[in-house]
């Protein structure tokens, strides 16, 4: 195998973040008097819980503030000024963190990836969410190193946010394999680090332009075909 290392993101890659965030997000919603426009709630929550991740990856926006605004916006979107966005907050990330869901194919990848390869997580997450679930879940055990964009101070797709690892591990670029879902954080970060990337690709989206993929594959699960067949350089 070329590669001594497989860094992983997290969510959409190996945890099912759509169940966890539903789940979440319903009872938060219930417990603030959303519960009669859950779907219009949810539904609002998710545009601007995503606009304000891109603000984060583009360093517009601090993590601490993305915590509230996504909660701030979506309020005052449903014109609903009165509910306490710095109180529902912390009620959400209390209940995200309790999510452990796993996609499918999910765990056999990461151990097999594990029989010949350094593990590490690199996450954009949030520290008392991740850790949490990390903590909780069963393949996090395969992994030699955890790397927490909050906790680091830097997030993808900045190329910084793998030097602990990279420094930890005596790792150099070309030794290194990322796997992730996103086009805005996980592609660019490993295009910025020199790194070859694996997509999580279920939609069969066309790589964008400026960037690339080594492998593109529907699901985290078809790594283990590559990996045990031998198809990875």
């Amino acid at each position: 195998m070329k590669y001594r290392a497989i860094f992983f993101d997290a969510d959409d890659t190996l945890f099912d973040y759509v169940s966890a965030e539903r789940e979440a997000f319903a009872r938060t919603a219930e417990a603030f008097g959303l519960g009669a426009r859950l779907q219009e709630a949810h539904e609002v929550y998710r545009v601007h819980n995503h606009d304000v991740w891109r603000e984060l990856e583009r360093g517009e926006i601090t993590q601490d503030d993305l915590k509230i605004e996504r909660f701030r916006r979506m309020l005052q979107a449903m014109d609903m000024d009165d509910v306490p966005a710095r109180a529902m907050s912390p009620y959400y990330l209390d209940r995200l963190s309790e999510q452990t869901q796993l996609l499918p194919g999910a765990e056999e990848a990461v151990r097999a990836a594990g029989e010949m390869h350094t593990l590490v997580l690199v996450t954009n997450g949030l520290t008392s969410v991740q850790r949490r679930r990390f903590a909780a879940a069963p393949i996090t055990r395969y992994f030699q190193r955890i790397l927490i964009s909050e906790e680091l101070g830097v997030a993808k797709p900045d190329p910084a946010i793998f030097n602990p690892a990279m420094e930890e591990f005596s790792l150099r670029a070309e030794d290194v394999l990322l796997v992730g879902d996103s086009t805005s954080s996980d592609m660019p970060a490993a295009r910025n680090a020199g790194m070859d990337f694996c997509w999580i690709n279920p939609g069969r989206t066309p790589v964008p332009a400026g960037l690339q993929a080594k492998y593109d594959i529907r699901s985290v699960g078809e790594l283990v075909g590559i990996l045990r067949n031998g198809k990875m350089e």
